[in-house]
């Protein structure tokens, strides 16, 4: 087979696909450019996913003088660059967005579960559950216990029995005397579980 046939040429590149190539690549934006623009090189900020279509040489001249904080203040800079670590997602304290804590997280998936339309709110109470209609821990029935209240108590209740005891057991109420101090330690514990576990 001669190299130098039309056959040849036909058969091992097609010469359609060099002239679509060729077509295919935009001329430079640069003004009074008739060179390609075969490098893209960003718009700038407020432009973001639009590129200009520059060659070689003018792509080299946009980078050398390109800013992307052009026209913003340093305060201004500078919490772009801070809210980016984050991806520009809205963050807050911890603690400070209650609607979002743990325990009202959990309370509300337990209430969901438990009865999730309010058609047992009127039913009896059944035994290890809670009036809200969710089951109680074995944890939670003994801090209930610790601060002498029973299964059917609300958190109302317990808040309410709980300063009533601190107040009776403190050594300032019993002249500085420390006899209740291991029981006001259990009392507090209790508490402090039942807060965490979102009884309260």
């Amino acid at each position: 087979m001669k190299l130098d046939s039309k056959y040849f040429d036909k058969i091992r590149v097609k010469p359609s696909a060099e002239k679509k190539a060729a077509e295919s690549i935009p001329q430079c934006e640069w003004p009074d450019c008739p060179r390609p623009g075969r490098h893209k090189a960003p718009m700038g900020r407020g432009h973001e996913g639009k590129f200009f279509n520059y060659c070689t040489v003018h792509v080299q001249e946009y980078n050398k003088t390109y800013n992307y904080f052009s026209g913003m203040k340093d305060d201004e800079m500078q919490d772009f660059q801070k809210e980016s670590r984050l991806g520009h997602r809205p963050t807050w304290k911890l603690g400070q967005n209650a609607t979002a804590t743990a325990s009202s997280v959990r309370r509300k998936a337990a209430q969901m579960r438990s009865d999730p339309f309010g058609l047992n709110s009127t039913a009896e109470k059944q035994p290890g559950r809670h009036t809200s209609g969710r089951a109680l821990r074995s944890t939670e029935l003994k801090a209930l216990q610790t601060l002498g209240l029973d299964d059917a108590a609300t958190a109302d209740q317990v808040k309410t029995q709980y300063k009533t005891l601190v107040k009776r057991l403190h050594p300032d109420a019993n002249g500085g005397s420390r006899a209740n101090e291991d029981t006001l330690k259990a009392v507090i514990q209790a508490y402090d579980h039942l807060r965490s576990s979102g009884f309260c």
